[in-house]
């Protein structure tokens, strides 16, 4: 059987011997840069790759730790904060006539004590939302339905709310 590398050897061979070691080491250099880019380089790459996808991995689930903490809490304090034994009407009666929504309802009904519907004219639509945020924190009262209109100035709103208890 023949050698493959025969010819390889030969050319060598003819060769003076200060070119056959530049050419050796010549194919010593390019074997190694062919290694490293071929196999080591590579590795190392997906090795970078894993560390980053671990690294962020570990953010997101610190991320969702923290926000599942900040939803115990929420709930925990909101639990209690919450004044279940007001009335709906009551509740809504007080709320109003605070300062958060700046003027009183133009006309309050009641629909049972489940549900009450409520008129507002030319309020500030900030207040009103306040004053939404403030009856679901302290009384678990949210709406129901809402309609909201444009009022007479800027800023201002003319709505119909339909309120009910969580």
């Amino acid at each position: 059987m023949k050698n493959p590398f025969e010819p390889i050897q030969d050319a060598l061979r003819q060769m003076a011997p200060r070119e056959r070691v530049m050419v050796l080491a010549g194919a010593v250099v390019v074997a190694v840069t062919v290694l490293y880019l071929v196999l080591w380089e590579p590795l190392m790459q997906a090795h970078r790759d894993r560390q980053m996808a671990l690294e962020s991995a570990r953010h997101i689930a610190q991320r969702i730790e923290q926000a599942a903490a900040l939803l115990q809490q929420g709930a925990a304090s909101g639990a209690a904060a919450v004044d279940r034994k007001t009335s709906l009407l009551t509740a809504v009666d007080q709320t109003s006539r605070s300062a958060v929504l700046g003027k009183a309802p133009s006309r309050v009904q009641p629909e049972g004590d489940k549900e009450v519907k409520i008129w507002i004219e030319d309020t500030s639509f900030d207040n009103m939302l306040r004053w939404l945020q403030q009856l679901q924190t302290r009384y678990g009262i949210t709406p129901k339905q809402l309609e909201v209109e444009r009022g007479a100035g800027p800023g201002l709103v003319s709505g119909r709310l339909s309120l009910v208890r969580e």
